[in-house]
Order: C-alpha cells, then structure tokens, then sequence
C-alpha cells in the first residue's frame, strides 16, 4: 500500500458534549503514537450524527453489535484504513502505537 494510513476517530461529543474533553486527548495520543511508529496518516474526527447519515467514510455496521450491548460506552471508536480497531475509552499511546504498527505490517503480506 503506497498511500498513507487512514485513521478516523469516530466521536459521540455531539451527543455527549461531556466526552470532549477525552477525544482532544484521543487525538493527542494519535499523533504520538504515529510520531513513535513513524507512520504518516490522515487523521479524521467524525461525530456519531455525520457517521450515522452516511456523511463519513466509516462503516457503522461493525459498530452496531458493539453499540446494541454496551451503548455509548463504546465510545470514542478509531477505525484504521477503514477497519473497527479500538472502541470505549481513551487507551494509552503504548495501545495506539501496537495498533498502527499493527496496521503497518498488516498491509505486507508475508
């Protein structure tokens, strides 16, 4: 894969306005953890209502089970190229750099 990774962090901020304050320090994270995996992305904040009308490029329909069972607890919610990689909470940038380079690797195929 030749272009840069794509991370989305899907946020309920819209709806609970107090979750805020942990998607500024999600995003935080996100960049320091890119920063240690030497990994260039494009990065998108997508609120839950712009998700849920089709104006995002996330796919809801692997969020849905999770959501069904844990309600808004399952937010923030990263997808990485497009894939459902982490939900509830604000992890650690030691998580988020596994993920990344996770992803990283993931796109060699050996």
């Amino acid at each position: 894969m030749n272009g840069k990774m794509r991370i989305t962090l899907l946020s309920l901020a819209c709806c609970l306005p107090a979750s805020a304050a942990s998607d500024q320090k999600y995003m935080e994270r996100i960049n320091t953890a890119l920063a240690k995996a030497s990994v260039e992305a494009t990065i998108d904040k997508v609120s839950g209502l712009d998700a849920a009308f089709g104006m995002s490029n996330v796919d809801l329909s692997k969020l849905v089970p999770l959501y069904d069972k844990y309600g808004t607890s399952v937010a923030p919610v990263l997808f990485v190229n497009g894939e459902l990689a982490l939900y509830g909470g604000v992890p650690t940038v030691e998580k988020l750099t596994e993920v990344i380079e996770k992803a990283k690797g993931g796109s060699k195929k050996g």
